[in-house]
């Protein structure tokens, strides 16, 4: 499984005349006018071929813009001063590689992958459900990040591989307080410089850092997915930390959870959907029951482990 995504930054004057060769349509514009809001367009080149355009911007001005062309092959980039360094790439580890991806056809799934022995588990659930919380624990335990918010998947016989992607957690502060994690290994995701309108909604977004430490060196080449872990609500008390769970739930969870919805197009969500279903058909699935205190979080990764023993 290999994929190629070419950055290529440029001057404002490149950009802008890039830009002016093509024309766009609206597909999502950011209701928040003076944070780090999302503007995204699609469009097409004088070759008739789709291209994107991707804009963050502060109070309605671009700070950084990206334009996708050759199917999720190419991408040029431009910031402003508003932009640190650190943003420019915490946006393009994020929503703008998950989109070239899937402009070139790859299966990716809204899941945390950590190594457990030569294998792969993935942890998928809404936001909020801790997911970023689980993985956390389990890398403190001395298992690798394989990746973190998408895995890339491919069916190869009767199994699914996973590609090794991002290697570092985004999890709120919170999480780094309650599981002790030392200040040196968090690196803040999105750094606002100073002047930026401070909103709830800033401060959401940023408040967000990546987690990783020194683990044992692994092997970059692609694992098996060993099981998925859906992440449910948490209850005070549940009767059983993990339970099974139906296929047709399982499909509906996976549906629900696509990356970046609204912006799939049609041979994407028909990969999506197979993928999906042939997944199920594969790998174990089973449901997490995590109790809402946090200090019983050592239960469920026991669970997790005894699990994959018996599976």
């Amino acid at each position: 499984m290999h994929f190629t995504i070419e950055f290529i930054h440029v001057s404002n004057t490149e950009f802008a005349e890039l830009k002016k060769g093509l024309e766009f349509n609206t597909l999502i514009r950011s209701t928040y006018s003076a944070t780090f809001g999302e503007n995204i367009y699609a469009g097409n080149t004088s070759e008739n071929k789709k291209c994107f355009l991707f804009e963050y911007h502060d109070d309605q001005a671009p700070a950084v813009s990206f334009i996708i062309l050759s199917d999720g092959k190419s991408v040029f980039y431009h910031f402003t001063s508003n932009a640190s360094q650190q943003s420019v790439q915490s946006l393009i580890r994020g929503n703008i590689t998950k989109f070239c991806l899937q402009e070139q056809g790859y299966f990716c799934l809204h899941a945390s992958a950590i190594c457990i022995e030569n294998k792969v588990v993935l942890f998928m659930g809404k936001k909020g459900a801790g997911k970023s919380t689980l993985a956390t624990y389990f890398h403190l335990r001395g298992h690798a990040i394989w990746c973190d918010d998408y895995s890339l998947l491919q069916q190869e016989n009767n199994s699914f591989i996973a590609s090794q992607g991002e290697t570092s957690l985004k999890i709120n502060p919170d999480i780094a307080s309650a599981l002790d994690i030392p200040q040196a290994n968090l690196t803040r995701v999105f750094d606002l410089p100073d002047g930026w309108e401070r909103t709830a909604w800033s401060e959401m977004m940023t408040q967000k850092y990546y987690f990783s430490q020194q683990t044992p060196s692994v092997d970059i080449l692609p694992r098996q997915v060993a099981a998925v872990f859906f992440i449910n609500t948490r209850v005070p008390a549940p009767e059983k930390l993990i339970t099974t769970i139906k296929r047709t739930d399982a499909l509906s969870v996976l549906m629900a959870e696509i990356l970046l919805p609204g912006l799939n197009s049609k041979q994407y969500l028909k990969t999506y959907f197979q993928s999906a279903i042939s997944l199920l058909e594969i790998v174990p699935a089973y449901n997490i029951h995590s109790p809402d205190n946090i200090m019983r979080i050592d239960e469920v990764y026991d669970s997790v482990i005894e699990t994959l023993s018996i599976s």
